[in-house]
C-alpha cells in the first residue's frame, strides 16, 4: 500500500506559537534566495520579476501576472505554489523541516491581526531579510483600516464570473492587465497592496516585499473558502479550466499548469489551510442572485446586459482628500422600472451597479478611498459605513498606462453592486430618483497639508439589469 502524500498546512502567521520557527526558516531561505545569481529562476529577484519588473531586457516568464481578469486567482495560486516549493527546498537545504509551508496573513480576523507581523517590520539595521519600506506608519505597528481588510462583499457574491462578481470578468489569455476585476481582487487584494504602499503598491516591485506572499496566501485562502460554500462554483468553461500558465519549479525547470489541476488544493497540490471557512455577515438586505448558467453545462453564459441609467458629466481629480460628483439619473430610461432603481417588480429582479471608469494616473498614490453613495454631511464613521458601497484603489495603474509588449494603454475600472443600499434608501424614503451623489473619502489617516500624485476619474456611471 503506497504511503499517503504529505499535505502541507498553511497557518495563520499571527497565531503561530512563540517557539515556532516558520518565519525564521522563511527569513533564512529569503536570504539564501537573495544571494543566488540573478539569472537563476529560483532566485528572489527572478521570482519577483515573474510577477512584474521594469528591468530590461525581459527574461523568460517575466511580467506574466494576470490582473483584472478571471485568470487572476488561478494564476496567482500557481505562482504561490511554485514559489512555496522553491522556498521549501531552500529551507530543507538549510537544515529546516520538509513540511515547511507559507503562513497566511488573516488581516480581517481581528484588529490586532490587521498589523504587519513584527518579524516583517523590524529593520534590524538592514539585516532583516523580511523588512521592506511601507507606508502609513505600518512598520511602526499601525493597523490597516477595517474598511480595506474585510472580504465580506466578495464572499457574499455567489457567482465567480463577471465584473462585480467574485472571480472577475471573462478575458482572453495573453495581456497581463485588463479592467475586469473580480470582487476579491478589488478588495481586499488591491486595497491591501495599495495601502501598504512602496514596493507592495506597485506591480513591478510588489513581490520583492516578503509580506506579499503571505498576503497572497490569504487571498488564495479566501478563494478556497468561497468555493467551499454551497452553491459557489468555480468556472467549468473550457477557456478557464484548460488554460495553462508557465512557472519555474524548485529545480529551475519550467513547468505548466492548467486550472483543472489546481482547484482541489489538498488532493492536487498537497496543501490546506488550518482555519475553517470564515463566517461573514449577510449583505445589508437580501439580494436574489441572477443565474449565469444556462442549459449548456460547459460553462457560464454571459450575465444580463447592463443598461445605462446615468453618468457624471465632469471628471473627478483625487489628490488625497475627499471629492464628490453628482450622477444624474435618466428618468426616461428608468421610468418603466417601478418607483426606483433596485426595487423588484413582479417577475423582474432589478440589480443596480455603480461604475467608476477611465481611472488614470502616473503612479499609485498609496491611498485607498471608500466609495460612498448619498453620504450625509458630517456623518460619523458608523453612519458613513452604511453608505459605503465599495473601495477604490490603484494597484496596477502604472502598468495600465505603460503596458508591456503588445498591450494597449487603458484606464482602470471598478464596478460594485449597490442594490442593497438602493433598496434601503427607498424603504427609508431617502432615495432621489433624479440623481445620486458619489463621494470618495480616503481611508486611514490623512495629512491635510500633503497632496497625493493626482489620479483622475473620467466618469462615474449607474447601470442596471
Amino acid at each position: 500500500m503506497s504511503p499517503q502524500p504529505v499535505v502541507h498546512v498553511r497557518r495563520n502567521v499571527w497565531t503561530l506559537p512563540e517557539d515556532d520557527l516558520t518565519l525564521a526558516h522563511y527569513a533564512a531561505a529569503v536570504t539564501e534566495m537573495k544571494g543566488r545569481d540573478a539569472d537563476d529562476p529560483t532566485s528572489w529577484a527572478y521570482q519577483a520579476a515573474i510577477h512584474g519588473t521594469a528591468a530590461t531586457p525581459p527574461k523568460p516568464l517575466w511580467n506574466s501576472c494576470k490582473h483584472g481578469s478571471w485568470y487572476f486567482l488561478s494564476w496567482h495560486r500557481m505562482y504561490l505554489w511554485y514559489f512555496e516549493r522553491i522556498v521549501r527546498a531552500a529551507v530543507v537545504d538549510l537544515g529546516g523541516p520538509a513540511d515547511w509551508a507559507l503562513p497566511f496573513w488573516d488581516y480581517d480576523a481581528d484588529p490586532s491581526q490587521a498589523r504587519i507581523p513584527p518579524a516583517f517590520r523590524e529593520e534590524e539595521g538592514g539585516a532583516n531579510p523580511l523588512f521592506a519600506e511601507r507606508a502609513h506608519r505600518l512598520n511602526l505597528g499601525e493597523p490597516l483600516p477595517f474598511e480595506i481588510t474585510s472580504p465580506a462583499y466578495a464572499m457574499g457574491r455567489t457567482q465567480f464570473v463577471g465584473e462585480a462578481e467574485f472571480g472577475g470578468g471573462i478575458t482572453p489569455d495573453g495581456d497581463a492587465f485588463w479592467n475586469r476585476d473580480g470582487a476579491v481582487e478589488s478588495s481586499p487584494h488591491n486595497d491591501v497592496h495599495s495601502y501598504i504602499g512602496r514596493w507592495m503598491g506597485r506591480t513591478d516591485t510588489a513581490a520583492l516585499d516578503p509580506v506579499f506572499w503571505l498576503h497572497h496566501a490569504n487571498i488564495d485562502r479566501l478563494w478556497f473558502a468561497w468555493a467551499s460554500r454551497p452553491g459557489h462554483d468555480n468556472p467549468t468553461d473550457p477557456r478557464w479550466i484548460t488554460q495553462e500558465h508557465r512557472f519555474f519549479d524548485a529545480d529551475g525547470s519550467e513547468r505548466r499548469l492548467a486550472a483543472s489541476a489546481i482547484v482541489d488544493i489538498a488532493g492536487q497540490l498537497g496543501y490546506r489551510y488550518e482555519s475553517s471557512v470564515p463566517v461573514l455577515p449577510p449583505p445589508l438586505s437580501p439580494v436574489p442572485e441572477v443565474s449565469m448558467s444556462g442549459p449548456n453545462e460547459s460553462g457560464p453564459t454571459p450575465p444580463k446586459r447592463r443598461e445605462m441609467a446615468g453618468a457624471s458629466e465632469e471628471t473627478v481629480q483625487l489628490i488625497g482628500h475627499a471629492a464628490s460628483v453628482t450622477v444624474p439619473i435618466d428618468q426616461r430610461t428608468t421610468r418603466s422600472l417601478g418607483t426606483a432603481l433596485g426595487v423588484s417588480v413582479p417577475d423582474v429582479d432589478r440589480r443596480v451597479y455603480l461604475n467608476v471608469e477611465d481611472i488614470e494616473g502616473e503612479e499609485n498614490p498609496d491611498t485607498v478611498y471608500g466609495i460612498y453613495v448619498n453620504l450625509p454631511d458630517g456623518a460619523p464613521r458608523e453612519l458613513a459605513e452604511l453608505h459605503r458601497v465599495g473601495n477604490l484603489s490603484f494597484f496596477g495603474i502604472e502598468r495600465a498606462q505603460d503596458p508591456r509588449g503588445d498591450e494597449h494603454p487603458h484606464g482602470l475600472r471598478v464596478t460594485v453592486e449597490i442594490t442593497p443600499l438602493v433598496r434601503r434608501l427607498v424603504a427609508e424614503n431617502a432615495w432621489d430618483d433624479r440623481a445620486l451623489r458619489v463621494t470618495f473619502l480616503p481611508l486611514g489617516p490623512v495629512d491635510a497639508e500633503t497632496k497625493d500624485p493626482p489620479v483622475e476619474i473620467g466618469r462615474v456611471s449607474l447601470g442596471y439589469t
